[in-house]
């Protein structure tokens, strides 16, 4: 996995992945994106990422990748549990006819989908890149086990055709930004800007954002249109990662703290489990 990877990671599948209302209902009562605390938990989002495309040993049971992997399930299933109990009590809380059951199965499947589908057919033809069949097929082979070990339904990635009829089935149906999605999408941008190791500015990250998810969902959800200097510094970027190896993204990024990473290896801890009625009232709108 590349930096290129990454930044469409971040800026395709989980900022433009905000534009679905329904799920954001749920990451805007955990406070996992709240402006403070974005920055660690997209680079504890990165480690998965890294950790799973790392090589074989590492996605194998006792590997980095599949203890993440299931980590991650732990965590959905208490934050579920918690959102449901919250919800029994509360109802004005969080809504179960409206919503659904919290982290359900559609849910799931489209984390996945954010992760694999997303990347294959919108992130890397958008830097001109095109995958051979084979490369399709080993791709979405790696995520479908990884869906397989977070309990995920994966049968829809069996075949690069049912996979992207997933993928544009998902984009028709549920990605309709709200006004918390665009609060969430600005979050990550305000979280990250200024920071080590890019110290990207905002004007930067935004143009990021438009070239990966297009000007429609992009004024959706509310981020700053680009100038055509930002968007040009894009397409130089596209060009710089073509000749960052992995290893060098997985030092600076998650190892390094002095350079801005994260400085130690997450073990996905129950941070992000909603405790009282007040938490997803406190993120509020975060320009800058």
């Amino acid at each position: 996995m590349t930096a290129d990877t990454h930044t469409k990671l971040t800026f395709l599948s989980l900022l433009g992945g905000m534009g679905s209302a329904r799920t954001v209902e749920t990451l805007d009562r955990t406070g996992g994106f709240d402006v403070k605390v974005v920055r660690r938990r997209l680079l504890e989002t990165t480690q998965h990422t890294l950790n799973v495309h790392r090589d074989l040993k590492s996605i194998q049971p006792g590997g980095d990748g599949f203890v993440d992997s299931v980590r991650v399930r732990l965590l959905h299933a208490a934050v579920r549990r918690r959102l449901m109990q919250m919800a029994s009590q509360q109802p004005e809380y969080y809504s179960m006819d409206k919503c659904g059951v919290p982290i359900n199965d559609l849910d799931s499947i489209g984390t996945i989908s954010t992760f694999s589908t997303t990347l294959i057919w919108m992130g890397l033809p958008r830097q001109g890149i095109y995958l051979r069949r084979q490369e399709m097929l080993d791709y979405l082979a790696l995520w479908r086990y990884v869906a397989y070990i977070m309990g995920a339904p994966h049968e829809w990635m069996a075949t690069p055709e049912s996979a992207k009829a997933m993928m544009e089935s998902l984009l028709i149906s549920e990605i309709r930004p709200s006004a918390a999605s665009a609060n969430l999408a600005n979050n990550i941008i305000t979280g990250l800007k200024d920071h080590a190791p890019t110290y990207a500015s905002r004007e930067f990250m935004c143009a990021q954002t438009y070239w990966l998810n297009g000007r429609d969902l992009s004024e959706k959800l509310e981020i700053d249109r680009p100038s055509l200097y930002y968007s040009s510094l894009v397409l130089g970027q596209c060009l710089f990662f073509i000749t960052l190896v992995r290893r060098i993204f997985y030092t600076v990024l998650l190892e390094d703290k002095s350079k801005g990473g994260l400085g130690y290896k997450s073990s996905f801890l129950l941070k992000h489990i909603p405790s009282s009625i007040i938490s997803h009232r406190f993120l509020g709108t975060h320009r800058g």
